[in-house]
């Protein structure tokens, strides 16, 4: 698949709480990207955005390389990626143009956010208090 250019993004924040001990975190209900195709997904780290818009810590790149993004679509399928791979920086992506991650399994399918989770698969106290930062990307 060929990499579009943008036509529609909607800002994540996905909060780990302070003293959590869950190594899986649901996403937040995103009433705004409920029935739309999602075409990609962006990860950031304290690499590239040091505190989210609400103003918490943002992970960073070395704690990211043990997780993994599962995201239902309607109809029970999923799909696991890993949070690196959807890393603009970690995939050399150059600046001439503003292009999303091409997902191949992301072909306009429906996410239910509700049902889609963030894995910490190493030490899940360093996470706390931090908040993973995305940006998605859907047609309306």
């Amino acid at each position: 698949m060929a990499s579009q250019p943008i036509k529609n993004a909607e800002y994540v924040e996905v909060v780990i709480p302070t003293g959590n001990v869950k190594s899986q975190i649901y996403f937040p209900d995103l009433p705004n990207l409920r029935n739309r195709p999602i075409f990609g997904m962006e990860a950031y780290t304290a690499n590239e955005q040091s505190t989210s818009y609400s103003g918490a810590s943002v992970v960073t790149a070395t704690l990211s390389t043990d997780v993994t993004i599962t995201l239902y679509y309607d109809g029970g399928e999923f799909i696991q990626i890993p949070f690196a791979s959807l890393r603009r920086i970690a995939n050399g992506a150059s600046g001439a143009g503003i292009y999303f991650h091409d997902i191949p399994a992301l072909a306009g399918q429906n996410v239910v956010w509700t049902k889609s989770y963030i894995s910490m698969n190493a030490n899940v106290a360093s996470f706390a208090g931090k908040n993973f930062v995305f940006s998605v990307y859907y047609n309306r």
